[in-house]
């Protein structure tokens, strides 16, 4: 397939050089797709296909987040809005929430850059210094619910090594807890954000290409989460719970 952009004509219509009708439509897989997309016409292979198609899947629905409560308030306001409130919930695709991959993208990209010489562990303790410096939380680690480590994370990263995709970059990041404990501080393992932001990078993408694949994700989730508080809702449960404990704020504090 070429990745050549073709000019559209009235009788066809072509996605990222690819005719739509002829070679995409139930041929192509939407990871394949939205790969296709991201990069501007470059085919995946099968690894990355299989990579992407896994990321969609692990990053489609977290349950109840700030994401899902605003969309849900949202549509709680603007019934008649329905794609509104999906907005609302990827507003919140911020550095606490669903960014944490293209941070810890740019964080591996840049070290990797600068370091090519070094090795994985020493990357990790230049990573690790660096932050205790700043006083700055390292991006990729810990998880709020799973302290123990983060289910997700062997599963992609098992994925990424049977396809290939496995580098420098996720080499470096599976060695942060190790430098970090030995730095003196707390065994954060690497959460399922981490290694995606890792992974991504050793497919060769650049960061902003893993907040993509979040967004994309969880745009599916939160349709979910909408037509979810369609048949049972539960945001004015939690309007009229907020509405009876209010914070209280000082006049002029």
């Amino acid at each position: 397939m070429t990745t050549q952009h073709q000019p559209a004509t009235p009788d066809t219509i072509i996605v990222a050089g690819h005719d739509l009708v002829d070679e995409l439509i139930g041929k192509w897989r939407f990871a394949d797709v939205v790969s296709l997309m991201l990069t501007g016409g470059a085919a995946p292979s099968p690894g990355e296909s299989t990579m992407i198609d896994a990321i969609l899947v692990t990053f489609a629905d977290h349950g109840v987040t700030p994401s899902s409560i605003a969309a849900r308030l949202t549509l709680l306001g603007a019934p008649e809005s329905f794609q509104a409130a999906v907005s609302a919930g990827l507003c919140g695709a911020g550095t606490h929430y669903l960014g944490t991959m293209e941070e810890t993208a740019r964080l591996l990209q840049r070290e990797v850059a600068a370091g090519s010489d070094a090795t994985p562990s020493e990357r990790a303790r230049a990573i690790v210094t660096a932050a205790r410096q700043a006083r700055t939380p390292i991006p990729g680690l810990g998880h709020p619910e799973h302290k123990q480590g983060d289910p997700r994370t062997p599963a992609l990263l098992a994925l990424a090594e049977r396809g290939g995709l496995r580098g420098a970059h996720v080499d470096t990041l599976m060695q942060i807890p190790t430098a970090l404990q030995e730095a003196g501080g707390p065994w954060l393992p690497v959460n399922a954000a981490g290694i995606t932001g890792a992974i991504v990078s050793d497919m060769g993408h650049p960061p902003t290409f893993g907040r993509g694949l979040a967004i994309i994700a969880r745009a599916a989730g939160l349709v979910g989460q909408l037509l979810d508080e369609q048949r049972a809702p539960s945001a004015q449960g939690l309007w009229d719970a907020l509405r009876k404990n209010p914070t209280s704020v000082e006049a002029g504090s």
